[in-house]
């Protein structure tokens, strides 16, 4: 039998309001299958109408979220962003950029359906997520 080595969580993400719906099975899933990427701050991430190829769950650090101009949200740990354009294979909807350097786990298209797929709880966070944003 192979015995899966342990992930350690940060603790900025067991404080976090995905924690509290996740199981900790579930994020050390999640975990283990993105690519912990420091963002500098200042760093545009992501583009507004450019098209969607990553997923981003924050670790640490701050993201501000702005719409055509509009500053819509500011992303801290625990916080998820490119979700809409993945689910819906579509464009943008949102500019998305660093304002401190941050910690993010990447994940491409492959690894984000692999996630989902893997990780029921929080695909229900992620599709709950994309639901509120797009009400908004």
């Amino acid at each position: 039998m192979l015995l899966r080595r342990r992930i350690d969580i940060p603790t900025t993400l067991l404080d976090s309001a995905v924690a509290s719906t996740v199981p900790t099975a579930e994020l050390e899933t999640v975990l283990r299958l993105g690519t912990r990427v420091t963002v500098p701050g200042g760093t545009t991430i992501m583009d507004e109408a450019g098209f969607g190829r990553e997923f981003l769950v924050v670790l640490d650090g701050s993201l501000a979220v702005s719409r055509e101009g509009d500053d819509v949200a500011t992303l801290g740990a625990g916080d998820i962003v490119g979700e809409i354009a993945l689910l819906e294979n579509s464009r943008r909807t949102a500019t998305v950029s660093a304002l401190s350097d941050a910690d993010v786990l990447a994940f491409n298209r492959r690894e984000f359906a692999t996630v989902l797929d893997e990780c029921p709880a929080f695909a229900a966070f992620v599709t709950a997520t994309a639901e509120s944003r797009q009400a908004a």
